[in-house]
């Protein structure tokens, strides 16, 4: 069997004495979209911040290629081809779009192929083409979403994490983001672990879904076996009927 390209083993982490996940495993095969899905508060973004080291586990480990990573640096990291785009949407807003991009390639020594792939990623969303040379604060936050996933594509990344890339976006931009992303993995084969609370999105997108809730995995399987929402619906919210309770969350 092929080894996972990330596998997280049975990871706890706390904050201070309080345990934000607890014996958390998760695996992504190269190529593969695999969605974690939850409730706020359940552990989603802990689970990527102790992926890119800005978090160490209390116990279990974070392998990367064969490789055991966790307490590694952030940046060292980020070297081994692990590109992270947070939630919130952090763009550098007194820089041009332009200039935020080329942050994103700044640790690469191929300027050439840099040139060719900022142009490559204004192709990916030529809204950030038209506002090359606006300042990135001026943008709409879909825009900025934009802007941080093609920033974080200029670090060619084996593998890209993405928390909540629909948060706060209007379905249209949102369809859009979960467009190229798709094509991404098609045409480049790019690995993506993408955190999301919308498990509609996750189940039409992904390969393998996790669900996660209080701190622990309920469920795991793949998308195409947990397609009518049932087993879903039942791990998100710890019941089955009924949809009363379920306010913002698509299922």
């Amino acid at each position: 069997m092929t080894e996972p390209l990330l596998h997280i083993d049975d990871i706890t982490v706390h904050y201070s004495r309080l345990a934000a996940i607890r014996g958390v495993s998760i695996s992504v095969n190269e190529g593969e979209i695999v969605c974690v899905v939850g409730p706020n508060g359940a552990g989603k973004s802990t689970t990527l911040l102790t992926v890119s080291g800005i978090l160490n586990p209390t116990s279990g480990n974070v392998m990367f290629a064969g490789n055991r990573i966790n307490g590694m640096r952030p940046e060292n990291v980020a070297r081994l081809g692990i590109s992270q785009v947070p939630e919130g949407r952090h763009v550098f807003t007194a820089l041009t779009v332009e200039e935020n991009l080329r942050v994103g390639a700044a640790m690469r020594k191929d300027k050439a192929q840099v040139n060719k792939d900022v142009k490559w990623v204004m192709d990916l969303f030529p809204i950030l083409a038209e506002r090359r040379r606006q300042s990135a604060g001026k943008l709409s936050g879909g825009e900025q979403q934009m802007l941080v996933i093609a920033r974080a594509l200029l670090t060619n990344p084996k593998i890209m994490t993405i928390d909540e890339p629909s948060l706060g976006l209007a379905p249209n931009i949102v369809d859009r983001v979960y467009e190229v992303l798709t094509t991404l993995r098609k045409e480049r084969g790019l690995t993506l672990l993408i955190v999301e609370q919308s498990s509609e999105r996750a189940l039409k997108a992904a390969d393998r879904i996790y669900v996660l809730r209080s701190g622990q995995i309920q469920l795991e399987g793949s998308a195409a076996d947990l397609q009518d929402g049932e087993e879903v619906r039942k791990a998100y919210f710890g019941f089955s009927e009924g949809t009363e309770h379920l306010g913002e969350v698509e299922f």
